[in-house]
């Protein structure tokens, strides 16, 4: 059974690529599947073994690809990939809120909080669509966030945040929301790419589950994919260690899985993932 991790996870990059190709054709530059796909293999390695939230492998394909695409669009490729993603991210844990909701375990309180928390989650994630839609409130948030978030960088001898970045961020969202509401169609194909490449994340557990004997609600996989993912983005304080694993084995015991289960399932996970 655990075969069938080599199909699903080739099923992972196979739409990664895609999704480069499609977003590259938008501004006219037609690269092939052959010469990007050795590209994402390379940047998603670079992302695992030197945790930066994506900027190792973000540098690394930029260079890579110079004599293809600009600079600034191989960096709008992996803006709008953070935002596809993020999208994606919701659309999974709505669905897994869903199932869970509709599932006959919500009598146990563990069962309970975690819904709740995942409610929260989805509130707060509707909240901030509506508050990046505008340039200014969304400038005037991410000035607030970055007094904290550069106190902890300090703190762990981090580069810290500054006016520059921020404002380079919102001027480069704010032209990926420009680009595609003038086509809104046009953003189908990557928004259904990086869909696909979570998709297969959870299946890829879901077949690690299956060769341990265990047939697990969808539901649940979903959510603590979700919520360690989210999660890790705090390991850029340990080095990417730790984080990631303790969340999802918590939030599969919060759901009903036993913990020797969990912690076998996620390791076994994780090792595919490295």
């Amino acid at each position: 059974i655990l075969l069938l991790i080599f199909p699903v996870r080739y099923g992972y990059y196979w739409a990664s690529t895609r999704y480069y190709q499609h977003f590259f054709r938008l501004f006219n530059r037609n690269l092939t599947y052959k010469e990007l796909f050795p590209g994402v293999i390379n940047m998603n390695f670079l992302n695992t073994v030197v945790p930066s939230g994506g900027l190792s492998g973000a540098a690394y394909f930029a260079r890579q690809y110079s004599h293809k695409v600009t600079e600034r669009q191989s960096f709008l490729a992996q803006f709008f990939w953070y935002i596809a993603t993020a999208a994606s991210l919701i659309t999974v844990l709505a669905g897994s809120f869903l199932i869970l909701f509709f599932s006959n375990s919500i009598i146990r309180v563990s069962f309970r909080l975690t819904l709740i928390f995942i409610s929260v989650l989805l509130a707060l994630a509707i909240v901030g669509i509506i508050v990046t839609i505008n340039p200014f409130l969304f400038k005037k948030l991410l000035f607030v966030l970055t007094r904290p978030a550069n106190w902890l960088l300090k703190i762990f001898k981090k580069d810290a945040l500054n006016e520059t970045q921020i404002n380079r961020f919102v001027d480069s969202y704010h032209d990926l929301v420009t680009m595609f509401s003038k086509y809104p169609r046009r953003a189908v194909r990557p928004l259904l790419d990086a869909l696909i490449c979570i998709l297969c994340e959870v299946a890829s557990i879901l077949v690690v589950f299956l060769a341990f004997g265990q047939l697990v609600n969808p539901g649940v996989i979903g959510a603590a994919y979700v919520l360690a993912l989210l999660s890790s983005a705090l390991a850029v304080f340990t080095a990417g260690v730790g984080v990631y694993e303790a969340t999802m084995i918590a939030t599969f015991v919060a759901l009903g899985v036993s913990f020797d289960v969990a912690f076998s399932v996620t390791t076994v996970y994780r090792l595919i993932a490295f």
